[in-house]
């Protein structure tokens, strides 16, 4: 009950900056946006404290492991199962909230950058298309090869040249340069997205391991409203209005998430490789495919995704855009936009064991992302409810909010899922096969998506990315609703 209480009035303040934000009706919002915008801040900084807190005291024995999950259920086990986080876990938790600041800062400044030094919409969805495409085709190999190299290799290399190539391309306006930074770091991007699962499933447990990757996601989802705010107020703090001071403040604010990328690879260089990874590493040096038990599990959890990533990517690359151009919005109103679905997304995130508990994995997934689809259609239509209610950015606003944390809020239970239901010798490759599919059809879409709205028609992407996520969902359910409780006995029998 109190959880339930906890997420309304979480909804409410988080949907009430898209409300209060009525640009275009001769008020200032600004002012409005930049406190909430540092309310969302403060929130981030209290749930990375609190999991730290957690975290690094109080460390539960691994010995009473099997007992804490028998036995403990509730808010209590929860914060059990997070105090047998092992090691590696803990310093995954801590690479990933320097990681994830940059990709708030860059999912609402890059795009505002590009428009700014002189590009247009279409640049923005050929580059974003250069990139799937590159991800895309070295998702398969990078599996292998982070299969080969192991994962704390592989995160490294991913997130450091992934860093290096981003502060490339927020330094230039050389349309040649900034297309062929987003060709390696997508192709590095890829090589972090296949051992990222696969290294969180091998240091954990299958009875904390859902509690992993959600604490994990609601942690990094708090770095990116760090990073989301301070988008949005240091241009209101600092800047100018002329085309110059906004191309130095962006690049300052980019700036600031990339050092924080790079301070995250200090974590990582402490990882240790466990056992297993050096058994399956020494096994399937020479191998390709012949790791593969599961062919169908493996198509099967890859196929709803790539439907999920290809309606995705009509619209979600360029919601900065939507809102700068549908709703006249600035930048710390998008930022707090960003904020907001990015601050209900961490409640949901560590909310997603209860609906587990509740629902098992399979419901959970489906039922959340089925009832984000309603809010992709406001989006699609704000324009004419506008026209009856409040304005375009608190309506859209207030969509992208419901849709980021019912689409999102479950997808640490899916991935958990996957990783459980594969073999070991198989997750890097199932990853990469789906990052590889995922990155080529999301990549298209984005790049027609782009063309859509260059020419003025900012409706037809997401009504495409709604019938995506449909079809997706419905297929994910047919997979495995009649199959979650056999596949994981089949894999821990």
């Amino acid at each position: 009950m109190r959880s339930s209480v906890l997420v309304l009035v979480l909804f409410f303040l988080a949907a009430n900056p898209s409300i209060a934000l009525a640009h275009g009706s001769g008020e200032q919002p600004a002012p409005m946006a930049g406190a909430f915008s540092w309310g969302f801040l403060v929130f981030a900084v209290l749930v990375i404290i609190a999991v730290g807190v957690i975290l690094f005291t109080g460390q539960q024995s691994q010995e009473a492991s099997e007992k804490v999950f028998a036995d403990l259920t509730g808010f209590g086990g929860y914060i059990a199962k997070m105090r047998l986080f092992s090691r590696n876990a803990r310093l995954f938790m801590i690479h990933v909230v320097g990681m994830d600041v940059i990709y708030g800062t860059w999912a609402v400044l890059f795009n505002l950058y590009l428009l700014a030094v002189g590009f247009d919409i279409a640049f923005i969805g050929l580059r974003i298309l250069v990139s799937s495409i590159s991800s895309a085709v070295v998702a398969v190999p990078a599996g292998i090869i982070s299969d080969r190299i192991g994962r704390k290799l592989s995160l490294i290399l991913g997130d450091g040249i992934g860093a290096t190539m981003s502060l490339v391309a927020i330094s230039t306006e050389n349309p040649t340069i900034i297309l062929t930074a987003a060709v390696i770091g997508g192709m590095f991007s890829a090589l972090h997205g296949v051992a990222e699962p696969a290294f969180m499933a091998e240091n954990s447990e299958k009875y904390e391991r859902v509690h992993l990757f959600s604490v994990s996601g609601g942690t990094r989802t708090a770095a990116m409203i760090i990073g989301s705010a301070l988008a949005g107020l240091i241009p209101l703090i600092f800047g100018g209005t002329d085309d110059a001071s906004l191309v130095t403040l962006y690049r300052t604010v980019a700036y600031f998430g990339i050092g924080g990328w790079f301070a995250s690879l200090i974590p990582a260089f402490m990882l240790r490789r466990t056992a297993s990874t050096r058994t399956r590493r020494s096994v399937t040096k020479f191998r390709f495919f012949d790791g593969v038990k599961h062919p169908g599990r493996i198509w099967r959890l890859t196929l709803p995704e790539v439907l999920i990533g290809l309606g995705a990517g009509f619209a979600l690359p360029m919601m900065n855009v939507f809102f700068q151009n549908t709703a006249g919005s600035e930048e710390v109103e998008i930022g707090a936009v960003f904020a907001a679905g990015q601050t209900f997304l961490v409640v949901g995130s560590f909310l997603a064991p209860f609906l587990v508990t509740r629902w098992g994995k399979i419901r959970s997934v489906v039922f959340t992302r089925l009832a984000s689809i309603p809010f992709i259609l406001v989006i699609a239509f704000s324009s004419d409810i506008s026209s009856v209610m409040g304005s375009v950015l608190s309506i859209a606003g207030f969509a992208y909010i419901g849709r980021t944390t019912l689409m999102n809020m479950a997808n640490p239970v899916r991935s958990a899922f996957a990783m459980e239901i594969l073999d070991p010798e198989e997750r890097g490759t199932q990853v990469g096969i789906e990052l590889a599919l995922f990155y080529t059809f999301s990549g298209i879409a984005s790049f027609l998506g782009a063309q859509m709205m260059e020419s003025g028609d900012f409706r037809t992407p997401f009504l495409l990315m709604a019938v995506c996520y449909l079809l997706g969902s419905g297929l994910f359910w047919q997979f495995f609703v009649n199959r979650d409780e056999e596949l994981t006995l089949q894999t821990y029998g």
